[in-house]
């Protein structure tokens, strides 16, 4: 999945200075990169970004190999990825500081701007709108370019969403911790609780059909026709089950962009299916998004440092259907009552995804064998 080592060279372009100025906020000082025996400084200076080549006297100095540089130049691994696979160290400061940097460093080498609602158009189009197969595709898709996510109803029957729960009661009962097809966190009560089944059509004749079927493919394919899905890689098919009360470990997972890890550069704009296997609710545990979040970045901690931000909750019945774009921003919070929301997402990427990254080689792969480092930043 790597590419070629990079300098620092080669990285900023010429960018609007307005958008810069955004993508800069209030922070101040300046931050280190070090690989072999190159380094890169960036200075923040009067509200811009000077790039200083050679330097080495950042406020935060980051350690890393020549190719973990490339990497987070090219958008392929995040700061994140790279301190859970322990390829960057710090000689000063610390992750929170880097973390601080990232609209910037995002802006700055790909032109990826930073969110604002005031630069969000929605052209006069409602966030909250459901839809059904029954509007045409000219339609979904407008609707889902300008939000980033659809909702539609009714797009399976409660017969088919039947035959789909019981061969996920099928799994989750031969489920087991370590097995590499699920995901487990530590439930309230100190036990052990499945939350998530993942590569599942690929033991699964019924949740086969479901991955493969024309109405899933239809949606997909809204806004580009050569997106495919990828069964055996990227956790293929996952089964989402939200587990009750205050949980420790990925679960109910916080505000993030789907290429948070990384693979920007790679699998973006990939588009994820979620088929509502139950319906949904807060008490449930349901989908939030930000509308029009998608193509921009979101400091992790946007909710303290912008004010206004639409948010979205998704309540869905049995058989609605989800769409999202992948770097939209999007959360899935702990349930307020019951839990037990059960939605199987079934992403369709790009074909570059084949050239970069094999079965059992995605991101989550990775952060699924690491639990209790997981845990400890969840």
């Amino acid at each position: 999945m790597a590419l070629a080592p990079s300098s620092a060279a080669s990285a900023p372009r010429d960018r609007d200075d307005a958008t810069l100025r955004a993508a800069v906020g209030g922070l101040t000082g300046s931050l280190t990169f070090l690989f072999g025996d190159d380094a890169v400084t960036y200075r923040v200076i009067d509200g811009t970004v000077a790039v200083e080549e050679g330097a080495r006297d950042g406020d935060t100095a980051v350690r890393l190999e020549p190719q973990a540089w490339a990497d987070l130049l090219g958008q392929v691994r995040t700061p994140i990825n790279l301190l859970l696979s322990e390829q960057l160290s710090f000689e000063r400061g610390a992750f929170a500081r880097l973390a601080d940097w990232d609209q910037v460093l995002a802006y700055l080498h790909h032109g990826i701007p930073p969110y604002h609602p005031d630069r969000a158009d929605l052209r006069g189009r409602d966030p909250r709108a459901s839809m059904t197969l029954d509007d045409s595709d000219e339609e979904l898709r407008e609707q889902l370019q300008t939000m980033g996510y659809l909702h539609l109803r009714s797009v399976f029957s409660a017969e088919e969403m039947a035959a789909a729960n019981a061969e996920v009661d099928r799994l989750a009962a031969a489920a087991r911790e370590g097995d590499d097809t699920s995901w487990w966190v530590t439930a309230e009560s100190g036990e052990q609780a499945l939350c998530r089944l993942v590569y599942a059509s690929q033991r699964s004749a019924v949740l086969q059909r479901l991955e493969a079927d024309p109405r899933v493919r239809r949606l997909g394919t809204l806004l580009d026709p050569a997106l495919r899905i990828a069964p055996d890689r990227m956790e293929g098919s996952a089964v989402l089950i939200k587990v009750p009360g205050k949980t420790k470990g990925l679960s109910n997972i916080p505000w993030h962009q789907d290429c948070g890890m990384g693979g920007h550069a790679i699998f973006c704009p990939s588009v994820a299916i979620g088929i509502q296997l139950t319906g949904s609710t807060a008490g449930s545990g349901n989908l939030l998004v930000v509308p029009g979040s998608h193509g921009q970045s979101m400091h992790v901690q946007w909710r303290e440092n912008l004010d206004d931000v639409p948010v979205v909750e998704i309540d869905t019945a049995p058989g609605d259907v989800t769409v999202h774009v992948q770097d939209v921003m999007h959360a899935s919070p702990r349930p307020t009552a019951a839990g037990g929301r059960r939605t199987m997402y079934t992403t369709f990427y790009p074909a570059v995804l084949w050239d970069h990254i094999g079965p059992g080689e995605a991101f989550n792969d990775l952060v699924r064998n690491r639990t209790q480092q997981v845990a400890g930043i969840a």
